[in-house]
């Protein structure tokens, strides 16, 4: 069975933290970065097992503030995001200290509120919580029975990269549990397009003259959004930001938009063109006019 427009895959992470190295290790091969961060691209991981066959789109994001990045996902606009999502990703390295664990906890209670909150309880996908190596020795020394009951408390399965072979139960570990863990999964989905339909979308206001998004392909509106990230990074007209907690909030907020105008990008991609276009038009003005 061919799976022509599967749920998507969520991975986050800290800056630095291995995603790449993760993707590399999962999927044989490394995401396409346009900058120095994951946050905004999109990777793409074919599948083949004895019952289907599907492209799974592995959205990446970086976490700079997690309770900011939570705000964000469970704000009305990312509802689109939310439902086209099959399973969590959450990627961390070994904490060195007690301070770099609740880090950890932190980002874990975060992306566990989205699932619970935004997906709901009846949600049927796969959260991961995924332990990469630390180049820095010593670093905190916690069991695995530790790890897997602390990360079962917000709701994740731990995974540890450098595992390797199988536990006394005769299951995989490491890489292979991941892979076992999301090929396994449900990616068929009929709520994909049903949150958001065209009719509904018709029914709002008719778009004027100056309407963004009929000419711009999804390559152009991802540039925009790096680029307004950018001139955030470097000041907002030239003009520094005081306070660096704010600076990070509103990247957390433009790193959501991307994430929203990707969702829009790939719910309609196998849409006739008008009708393509009549939802990414409208989609693309509702995200923009928030900036």
């Amino acid at each position: 069975m061919d799976i022509s427009n599967p749920r998507r895959i969520l991975a986050v992470s800290r800056h630095d933290s291995g995603l790449p190295e993760l993707l590399q290790g999962l999927t044989g091969s490394s995401p396409s970065l346009a900058s120095g961060t994951v946050a905004g691209t999109t990777h793409h991981w074919p599948l083949k097992t004895a019952y289907y066959t599907a492209t799974v789109p592995i959205w990446l994001d970086e976490i700079t503030s997690p309770s900011t990045w939570s705000s964000e996902f469970l704000a009305p606009e990312a509802k689109e995001v939310l439902t086209a999502l099959g399973a969590f990703i959450v990627c961390f390295r070994k904490p060195i200290d007690e301070a770099e664990l609740e880090n950890v906890k932190e980002m874990l209670e975060s992306v566990g509120e989205v699932v619970k909150e935004g997906c709901g309880m009846a949600w049927d996908g796969v959260c991961l919580a995924v332990a990469m190596p630390q180049g820095v020795t010593p670093y905190l020394e916690k069991s695995f029975d530790e790890w897997e009951e602390l990360c079962q408390d917000f709701g994740f399965e731990f995974v540890d990269f450098e595992s390797k072979g199988r536990n006394e139960y005769s299951e995989p570990m490491g890489i292979e549990r991941l892979r076992e863990a999301l090929e396994t999964n449900d990616w068929e989905s009929n709520e994909l397009g049903e949150e958001l339909s065209l009719e509904d979308l018709e029914d709002g206001d008719e778009e004027g003259e100056g309407s963004i998004g009929f000419g711009i392909e999804a390559a152009e509106m991802e540039m925009e959004m790096f680029g307004m990230k950018q001139a955030i990074y470097g000041g907002n007209n030239g003009e520094e930001m005081d306070d660096e907690e704010g600076q990070d909030e509103e990247v957390e907020q433009l790193q959501a938009m991307v994430m929203r105008m990707q969702a829009v990008r790939d719910m309609g991609a196998d849409m006739p063109e008008a009708e393509r276009k009549r939802f990414a038009a409208k989609a693309v003005n509702d995200i923009l006019k928030k900036l």
